[in-house]
């Protein structure tokens, strides 16, 4: 849909709308004695068959309240009005205006924009959701954008489209760290320093974060084209966060519950996002979207509404342990799997060495004991060993939550009521790969490549010698909690639908087969960053095949490439759904060039699932 953008046409719009509206002049302005300016664009979000949010956010001269008068019309020159008026902008909401605009035309374009003093804003455009006959539908599908970490061509590409009905951004709209933190190096470089320079914390902080985001001319672009359905991941509060609490989150740095709530006012300040209804959690921002009878856009919240704490591999990796008889403390004697207990007996990981390309267990004390004495520093040809039979168990604990009770049934009958009505796609828009993904073996990595890595990563390939094990690669993503994942793909068969789930968070582009036992249940496309980095990113350029050592370990794995930055198209017909990769050449320069870098197609098979996944 819509007109094409570019960084050039987007910032032109400014001068271009004062001029139309001075000669139209349509409605009046209302009086404001400051002075006032539109620094941070427009955007528009949640469109209904009746309506849509529009926000914009004023910068005034002075204290006090600003007010503003809102325009919705059916021509960029804002003349031809159908709905208007006056709202006044406050330093309570930090300036900024969210309007829900009801009682449009379904499936209608519309131009927006805003007027404050002698200021006029640029004008979007967005396009209610259609009832009824739907035959074509094209989403664009955006994550993880770290200002710090380079340009945002990813989003000037995708406003330059013309195709695009709505974006979906999939979470990590900001970041949190400071300068000192994750991409510091990289903002010193290209002069994308994060303001404020601190790692977030108060509502100050968030509030001048999204600001800084939002006055980058390509995030503009790309709002102002087409409406938005956003999601947060876990950076716009802070790392790996979970209910009550997150990686990046210590002690002295105050309650978690009170920055917790600070970076979700922000964001529902700065966002075009309906907010919740009274009586609904603050952090439940699961909700749907229908497109006319071609597909229901069901959005989930896995991060801050039930989410237990994610495992961690380096305090709660379990290894495969020994038992060691302990009777003469001078010479420890191994307990074999089939021997008893022993009173005083001790647990310990086994220590294998490589001989012959195997690892074979030691049970010698001699050679166990000091290899054990620094298990961080194992001598070489010694290796520990992943228990995936432990691990599992751990995963599948009853008591580990994602969604929830209440969420897990809301989606379900969501996907069962877009069935009854004869939807032909049901769409999912999670932050998190869902998936299964066992890392890939890097336990024969070379050493010089490995010290090149740690280079890069310090300590990193001393996890290596544990993928020998097909381990999860990310126990953040639904690989942390596969019992929720189990239920969620048996509400998939049991809707008997066409499910599409699409995911961000992993800086990486995914083509993956969800199945259960009884075959294929849906297919998952992963959008890639704007510009935020992968591992593969680190392991590629020095020689180390990552995404070719994922997908030969996980043959539901596609497609798979963590090196591109970009995002994902998802084109919906009644017959099929394609999915097209589209990437920057680079995210270090304002010069770059777009390619699609893989495209696949998915057969809709109403009534008996979802058809295969193939190349386009």
């Amino acid at each position: 849909m819509g007109e094409k953008f570019t960084r050039r046409s987007a910032l032109g719009l400014i001068g271009a709308t004062t001029t139309a509206a001075a000669c139209a002049r349509p409605l009046e302005t209302p009086p404001y004695e400051g002075v006032v300016a539109f620094n941070h664009g427009v955007a528009s979000g949640d469109p209904r068959d009746d309506g849509m949010i529009i926000w914009t956010r004023v910068t005034p001269d002075r204290a006090g309240a600003v007010p503003v008068r809102w325009i919705v019309a059916r021509n960029r020159e804002l003349s031809d009005v159908v709905k208007s008026g006056v709202v006044q902008a406050t330093e309570a909401r930090d300036y900024t205006l969210k309007i829900d605009v009801r009682g449009l035309r379904p499936g209608a374009p519309y131009f927006y924009g805003f007027r404050a003093g002698d200021q006029h804003s640029t004008v979007g455009k967005a396009r209610t959701l259609p009832r009824g006959d739907l035959n074509k539908l094209t989403l664009g599908v955006v994550s993880c954008a770290s200002y710090t970490h380079g340009f945002f061509n990813a989003y000037e590409a995708l406003a330059a489209r013309e195709d695009i009905d709505a974006v979906v951004h999939l979470g990590d709209y900001i970041y949190e760290y400071g300068l000192a933190g994750y991409g510091g190096d990289t903002a010193l470089q290209l002069g994308r320093v994060p303001e404020p320079e601190i790692e977030l914390n108060s509502l100050q902080d968030y509030r001048r974060r999204h600001a800084q985001y939002k006055t980058d001319a390509d995030l503009q672009a790309a709002h102002a084209a087409a409406p938005w359905i956003v999601v947060w991941d876990d950076h716009e509060v802070a790392n790996d966060s979970w209910v009550a609490g997150a990686e990046n989150h210590n002690a002295d740095e105050g309650e978690w519950a009170n920055r917790k709530r600070a970076a979700l006012q922000a964001y529902y300040e700065w966002m075009p996002i309906r907010e919740p209804e009274q009586g609904r959690a603050f952090e439940a921002i699961n909700r749907s979207f229908r497109f006319g009878d071609l597909a229901t856009l069901v959005m989930l919240e896995t991060r801050l509404l039930a989410r237990t704490q994610p495992f961690d591999y380096e305090t709660q990796l379990p290894l495969k342990m020994t038992r060691w008889n302990f009777a003469n403390p001078s010479a420890p004697v191994a307990l074999r799997p089939t021997e008893p207990d022993v009173p005083g007996q001790r647990l310990l990981p086994t220590v294998f060495e490589e001989i012959g390309g195997q690892l074979v267990p030691l049970y010698d004390w001699r050679r166990t004991g000091p290899a054990l004495a620094d298990p961080a520093q194992l001598p070489r040809g010694f290796h520990f060993s992943a228990d995936l039979e432990a691990l599992n168990a751990l995963l599948n604990a009853p008591e580990r939550a994602l969604l929830g009770q209440a969420q897990e049934q809301w989606f379900a009958q969501e996907l069962a009521q877009s069935k009854a009505r004869g939807d032909v796609w049901q769409i999912v828009g999670n932050q998190i790969v869902m998936a299964p993904v066992a890392a890939p073996d890097l336990s024969q990595t070379p050493a010089a490549l490995a010290q090149q890595l740690d280079a890069l990563r310090p300590g990193v390939s001393r996890l290596f010698d544990l993928t020998r094990e097909p381990i999860p690669m990310n126990v953040d993503a639904w690989d942390g909690y596969p019992a929720v994942r189990a239920r969620v793909l048996a509400a998939m068969r049991q809707a008997g639908g066409n499910t599409i789930v699409v995911s961000g968070d992993s800086h990486t582009a995914w083509a993956n087969e969800l199945n259960d036992a009884q075959g294929r249940v849906a297919v998952e496309f992963g959008a890639t960053s704007v510009t935020s980095p992968s591992d593969a990113q680190y392991f590629e350029p020095i020689g180390i095949p990552f995404s070719a050592g994922v997908r030969a370990r996980n043959p539901h794995v596609k497609y798979t490439d963590g090196v591109d930055r970009g995002f994902l198209v998802l084109t919906l017909t009644r017959t099929q759904a394609n999915a097209e990769f589209v990437s920057v050449s680079t995210v270090a320069d304002k010069n770059y060039q777009t390619r699609r870098t893989a495209a696949f197609n998915v057969a809709a098979d109403a009534g008996a699932g979802i058809g295969p996944l193939t190349p386009a």
